[in-house]
């Protein structure tokens, strides 16, 4: 390990002198008191590097990806998250993976109560350099379980352990609290003490959950600041080592909504201190209620189990549990109370029916009255696919209803005007209704069908909470909308953008970079913009977040403003983002009023300190800009970091962040 570490400090050294930004290695971004859980050095840009701990992908991140890396010499403060919003800028990276890159220093905040920041590090675009593979992860930092211990709800000294690699011995699960793709165990360790272990890996089937006594030799992973709390995330199944007992088995079904002449795999993952011997990984299952039948599964590769089960009758209710028994006789079933409780799931036969029919929501829930179930729709592509992956996602309309089409396994070509046939289950992805098709026989593209749906005029108000919900998955109009910067500017190249579109009220146009969009120019403010509606709701019910999704650069009919335009009103007070965002030495900030009134505007730390006022007088209504140079109330610079700006004119007050980059 001496050696890897020594090479990861040579590299850093061979940066050349001249270097926009300093070199830190984690731990000094890290380290602070006890009983502080922000970096000193949140704020700045720095150049950093380690040895990648868990690798990008392994836990969840939105629509973005993390990461998380450690200094190679290991200890208290060497490991940190590293977050970027676009998913893009280096290649997929795995644990002894060496990196370099230039980062700004952040906190993810959460206001609480209770208060709390997870360090992270944002990638600058552009700055990220692969140093080399195959190097030996750094060693995992044995604790006691009292010393990431936040089960009383308030945080400890743990702070030095935020983002590192370490491990936990003799934990026993006192009780799994389960959410919808994760689970958060408490456990104590053999001194009594107690920590919160999240299982949230991508790396890990959704389906795994210890049963309570559970006893593992140790669970290891890196550090998570979530809520208030220190949750120890375990990467892989082999990050928790059972202690000598009973086996554990996590078991799960795909297709999850088989039709009629699917083969259904069922798959159990089965762990044990020792090896399981032949036979003694079992299937138990019924049809509609009859006899349960036991056959052994087929041992295969990374301690799983399988077993194939035909789907030739429509109406079939099949009801499953795995039992493992390892070579002390110690057995295990999964459901862990089976054949009292067991998995189930039915065969369909789809039916054919409009995609009016398939969107049905007669108890307004927000929810499709048809989820889950079969069905046949046909409809015209509105959109190509709004993917630059192996899988296929557009969307296509039949009259005045539309809805996104998902298919996991591969991109198929698709282009607006293509007559399009759909087999599948009807799902819900963040608010957005799709069919969700699992085999390419069931999806047709019959080719150009001669015509596209002529998009629907509306305003921004029919893209808002609730209204948005009328359009979904349809080809409309937006016209004469100002773009604003907020909170993304246009995307550059390779980058997509989530942008808030104004007429007299405001929506959110989401520019994807799988579309010919990225990286063209913003011709203008203004704009008519034609696009899909979508969404991007994540929380029950899904009522908001709309979103409109330009598919070309064409899409887009600017709206020049000449000299005589430059007194136009706007509709309503307006505070616009701060360009450029990030800054450095100064950046200007334009709003717009819709009569004449005082104003103020002025800029805060994230202490909520006051640093510069900028505007405080009487203002004519119209088009308005300032510029701040980067310095405070007495004429100093201001260290790096994030500010915050906020607007008053009267009744309308309006807030936004921009960061300052030196």
């Amino acid at each position: 390990m001496r050696t890897v570490t020594i090479l990861l400090l040579a590299v850093m050294a061979a940066i050349p002198a001249l270097a926009q930004y300093p070199v830190v290695p984690i731990d000094s971004i890290q380290t602070v008191p006890c009983n502080r859980d922000s970096s000193l050095l949140a704020g700045d840009t720095v150049i950093t590097g380690g040895l990648i701990t868990a690798g990008t992908g392994t836990f969840y991140a939105g629509a973005g990806v993390t990461f998380y890396m450690e200094d190679p010499a290991g200890g208290p403060f060497s490991g940190i998250m590293a977050y970027e919003p676009n998913a893009q800028g280096y290649p997929d990276l795995f644990p002894g993976d060496s990196i370099l890159c230039t980062a700004l220093v952040s906190e993810y905040v959460s206001t609480g109560p209770p208060f709390v920041v997870m360090t992270e590090l944002f990638i600058v675009p552009g700055t990220f350099q692969f140093r080399g593979y195959g190097m030996p992860q750094p060693n995992p930092i044995d604790v006691l379980a009292t010393e990431i211990d936040s089960t009383g709800g308030a945080d400890s000294c743990g702070e030095k352990y935020e983002g590192v690699f370490v491990r936990v011995h003799s934990l026993t699960v006192d009780t799994v609290i389960n959410y919808t793709t994760t689970s958060v165990w408490i456990c104590h360790d053999s001194l009594g003490g107690t920590c919160f272990v999240r299982e949230a890996s991508d790396s890990i089937p959704n389906s795994y959950r210890p049963a309570v006594g559970t006893q593992y030799d140790f669970v290891q992973g890196v550090i998570y600041h979530r809520f208030g709390a220190y949750h120890l995330q375990p990467r892989y199944m082999r990050d928790m080592r059972l202690l000598g007992g009973f086996p554990s088995v996590t078991t799960y079904h795909s297709p999850q909504f088989p039709l009629v002449g699917d083969t259904v795999t069922i798959t159990a993952t089965v762990v044990d201190d020792h090896p399981i011997p032949a036979g003694n990984v079992r299937l138990f299952y019924r049809i509609n209620l009859g006899g349960w039948t036991n056959v052994p599964m087929q041992p295969g590769e990374n301690d799983q189990y399988i077993f194939r089960l035909p789907s030739p009758v429509a109406g079939w209710k099949v009801d499953y549990y795995v039992q493992a028994t390892d070579d002390e006789n110690h057995t295990t079933r999964d459901p862990y109370e089976a054949p009292f409780t067991f998995f189930e799931y039915s065969v369909q036969l789809a039916r054919e029916m409009t995609i009016a029919q398939a969107r049905i929501d007669a108890n307004a829930d927000f929810l499709p009255d048809l989820l889950d179930s079969a069905v046949i729709v046909r409809g015209i592509a509105i959109s190509p696919n709004f993917s630059s992956g192996t899988y296929s996602s557009f969307f296509m309309q039949q009259d005045t209803a539309g809805i996104q089409v998902y298919f996991g396994s591969a991109q198929i070509t698709v282009n607006p005007g293509d007559s399009i046939m759909a087999n599948g289950v009807i799902d819900q992805i963040s608010g957005v209704t799709e069919v969700h098709v699992y085999r390419g026989s069931r999806l047709a593209n019959y080719g150009p069908s001669g015509h596209v749906p002529a998009p629907r005029v509306l305003t921004c108000a029919n893209l808002g909470d609730i209204d948005g919900e009328a359009y979904e998955g349809t080809l409309v109009r937006v016209n004469d909308v100002l773009i604003l910067e907020i909170p993304n500017p246009w995307p550059p190249l390779g980058s997509s953008a989530t942008m808030t579109i104004v007429d007299s009220d405001t929506a959110t146009l989401r520019i994807d970079r799988s579309t010919d969009i990225d990286g063209q120019p913003q011709a203008e403010p203004r704009a008519d913009i034609v696009g899909v509606v979508s969404q991007y709701d994540n929380y029950d019910p899904y009522l908001g977040y709309y979103q409109l999704m330009p598919r070309y650069y064409t899409d887009f009919t600017w709206r020049p403003v000449n000299v005589a335009d430059d007194g136009i009103l706007p509709n309503s007070h307006v505070l616009n983002q701060n360009y450029p965002n990030p800054f450095n030495p100064s950046t200007k900030i334009s709003f717009s009023l819709i009569r004449r009134g005082n104003v103020t505007l002025s800029v805060y730390n994230l202490l909520g300190q006051k640093v510069l006022e900028l505007v405080n007088q009487e203002l004519e209504a119209g088009a308005h800009e300032v510029e701040w140079d980067g310095r405070d109330r007495s004429g100093k610079p201001v260290s790096s970091g994030l500010y915050f700006y906020k607007m008053q004119a009267g009744d309308f007050i309006d807030t936004k962040m921009m960061t300052l980059l030196k």
